[in-house]
């Protein structure tokens, strides 16, 4: 300063070389802004939130709205089967049924049955004769089986399924083990 008490230019400018410096806004100026940014990403936070909640809510609603029409579909589809079942089984009540109409009577519901679910896309898996294929078999029982190929299926004792290719239930096989004639053969 000088003896007037004058600011100089250096004490105007805060430097030497008489650069102006930007003023900083006020630190409460700088948190009222911080403040008020944060109330917004709070607002847009809680919207999301409540965005998604709906979200889910409505995906659920639709999933459940989907799967109900879908076991009305199959439903309507499996009462002449439950039809067929009770007619057969009123025959059966009555003594003077034969026999030969009964099975006849539940072939038919078989069949319906069947078609119903391949309608659905369900089909057997095939596995009498063929090579044992782990993915769609369960072995329960190795048996030799005289000219039977090993690892061969000799006998199905429950059928499997697939729905598309899913396998909703393994075949339940006995598979071929080792010739007891050829090992014979061989000692």
């Amino acid at each position: 300063m000088n003896e007037t008490n004058e600011p100089t230019d250096e004490a105007e400018t805060g430097s030497p070389q008489g650069e102006r410096l930007v003023e900083i806004p006020a630190h409460e100026q700088e948190v009222a802004r911080l403040k008020e940014e944060r109330d917004n990403l709070e607002q847009q936070l809680q919207r999301t939130l409540a965005d998604t909640a709906n979200m889910r809510r409505r995906q659920k609603q639709e999933m459940d709205d989907n799967r109900r029409r879908v076991l009305e579909g199959l439903t309507q589809e499996l009462l002449p089967v439950l039809d067929t079942f009770t007619m057969a089984l009123a025959a059966a009540d009555q003594d003077t049924t034969d026999p030969k109409v009964l099975i006849d009577g539940v072939r038919l519901v078989r069949t319906m049955l069947s078609g119903v679910l391949e309608h659905h896309g369900l089909v057997e898996i095939p596995a009498q004769g063929l090579p044992f294929d782990p993915l769609r078999h369960e072995a329960v029982a190795v048996e030799a089986a005289a000219g039977t190929p090993e690892g061969q299926v000799v006998r199905v004792l429950q059928t499997g399924y697939l729905l598309g290719d899913r396998v909703v239930r393994h075949s339940r096989v006995v598979v071929a083990g080792p010739d007891p004639s050829r090992s014979a053969k061989e000692k």
